[in-house]
C-alpha cells in the first residue's frame, strides 16, 4: 500500500479513458485524460448532468476500472494491486459520500458510522468509540442512538460524512453532497465539510452543480465533452486537454 507524501501529489490520472458499449456503438466518457491533485487539496468537479462526473469518482474510488490508463495514489498504480489489497484500500483510504447517503435506515446513526470500521476488522468497542467521537465532531452526539430513518436530511448527510471519515481516509470522494438538501441545510453541510477538511487535512474531490460551493475549493475542474478544463486554480490540478464524447 502507498505511503502518504505530505504536500506531494496524492492522486494522479494518466491517460485515463472510459468507454461503454451502447447498442452497436461505443460511448466514450473521456479519452486520454491526465491530471494531478496534491495531498490535502480540495477539488470541485463541475459539469452538466451526464458529463461523466460520477464515472470519474467511481474510477478514483476504484469502484470501476478504466478502459485504458492508470490511476496513482502517491506513486502506486492502484489497478495493479490484488483484489484483497484494493478492497482494503477502498475501506481504509477512501471515504465515499453519495447524494442519496445510502444509510441503513433501521440502524442507529452510531451503527451506520461503525460499519466501515467493523468491515475493516476493528472490534466493536473500538468501532463504537471512534464512531461516537466522529459523530460528536459533526455535531450529532445527541442523535447517535436515533435510527437513521428518524433523522432529517441534513442530519443524515452529517452521518454520511462521519461514516466516510471515521477510518481516517487519505481522500474523500463526494457526489453532490448538498444536492438533495435545501439551500440553508446545504450551506451548513458545505460549511461543515470545509471545517472537517481544515481539521483533518484529507484530499477531497467533490462533484457538485452548486457553483457558489465550488468556488470555495482550491481547484475547480469543468468536465465537458470529455475534456477537463480548469475554471479556477490555486492548487496543483493539471487537467488534460484531450477528450472524447460525453456520457
Amino acid at each position: 500500500m502507498p505511503d502518504k507524501q505530505p504536500g506531494g501529489i496524492a492522486i494522479r490520472a494518466e491517460n485515463l479513458t472510459m468507454s461503454y458499449r451502447s447498442g452497436q456503438s461505443t460511448l466514450t466518457v473521456f479519452d486520454s485524460a491526465s491530471f494531478a491533485i496534491r495531498a490535502g487539496e480540495r477539488v470541485a468537479v463541475v459539469g452538466e448532468s451526464g458529463a461523466g462526473k460520477s464515472s470519474l469518482l467511481h474510477l478514483l474510488g476504484a469502484l470501476d476500472r478504466p478502459s485504458r490508463g492508470k490511476i496513482f495514489y502517491d506513486s502506486s498504480d492502484i489497478f495493479s494491486w490484488s483484489a484483497p489489497n484494493l478492497a482494503r484500500f477502498r475501506n481504509r483510504d477512501i471515504g465515499f459520500v453519495w447524494q442519496q447517503r445510502s444509510l441503513l435506515p433501521e440502524f442507529t446513526a452510531e451503527e451506520n458510522v461503525m460499519m466501515p470500521l467493523l468491515v475493516g476488522g476493528a472490534g466493536q468497542p473500538e468501532a463504537r468509540r471512534r464512531a461516537a467521537s466522529m459523530l460528536d465532531r459533526v455535531g450529532l452526539a445527541q442523535r447517535a442512538w436515533h435510527r437513521a430513518g428518524e433523522l432529517s436530511g441534513g442530519e443524515q448527510q452529517r452521518v454520511a460524512l462521519a461514516r466516510a471519515l471515521v477510518t481516517g481516509p487519505r481522500a474523500l470522494l463526494a457526489d453532490e453532497p448538498t444536492g438533495s438538501l435545501d439551500y440553508k441545510t446545504g450551506g451548513a453541510v458545505a460549511e461543515l465539510l470545509g471545517q472537517l477538511h481544515r481539521e483533518l487535512g484529507f484530499t477531497a474531490v467533490v462533484v457538485t452543480h452548486n457553483l457558489a460551493f465550488a468556488q470555495g475549493f482550491d481547484t475547480v475542474l469543468q468536465l465537458e465533452k470529455g475534456i477537463f478544463s480548469p475554471q479556477g486554480n490555486r492548487g496543483a490540478a493539471e487537467p488534460a486537454r484531450r477528450g472524447g464524447g460525453s456520457q
